[in-house]
């Protein structure tokens, strides 16, 4: 049955069904490991800064702090993470991977699967260009955001 009304041309549909796709194959592919993907985020963050207070955690994994906390609480539990006080300032929590944490390092590059699933046929022009107007979009948006306000 043909559509007779199809929908118009939408970057955020578009970009909600990439990740949807993308987000689904980073779950199937982390799953073995007994990983999600915020908290193979949050690991790959560690293991390239090391040691790092909550909030500067939360900022560069680009989630807020109450959700980077429920990650961090979950990795605890399960051993991969530890928080400790920072002697410097008792206010402050900084965020350490254990060993265990650090034996799936291996996942490290785990990123370069996904690029290379996703970017499957591109050519090296289309890559970097693929990278380079995304980076566009999410600068745009920002800027509009802070144009237009709430």
């Amino acid at each position: 049955m043909t559509n007779k009304n199809p929908l118009p041309p939408s970057l955020g549909r578009q970009l909600n069904f990439t990740t949807g796709q993308m987000n689904a194959l980073c779950q199937a592919w982390l799953a073995p490991h007994g990983l999600s993907l915020p908290q193979w985020v949050v690991l790959s963050c560690l293991w390239r800064e090391g040691e790092i207070s909550i909030g500067l955690l939360a900022e560069r994994v680009g989630t807020g702090l109450p959700a980077t906390s429920r990650i961090v609480d979950r990795m605890e539990d399960r051993g991969l993470l530890v928080k400790r006080k920072d002697p410097e300032d008792r206010r402050s929590v900084q965020i350490a991977v254990t060993a265990a944490g650090q034996a799936l390092d291996h996942l490290a590059r785990f990123y370069d699967h996904i690029n290379e699933a996703l970017l499957a046929g591109f050519t090296p022009t289309e890559r970097s260009l693929a990278f380079d107007l995304l980076a566009r979009m999410e600068h745009n948006a920002r800027a509009a955001q802070e144009r237009d306000g709430p």
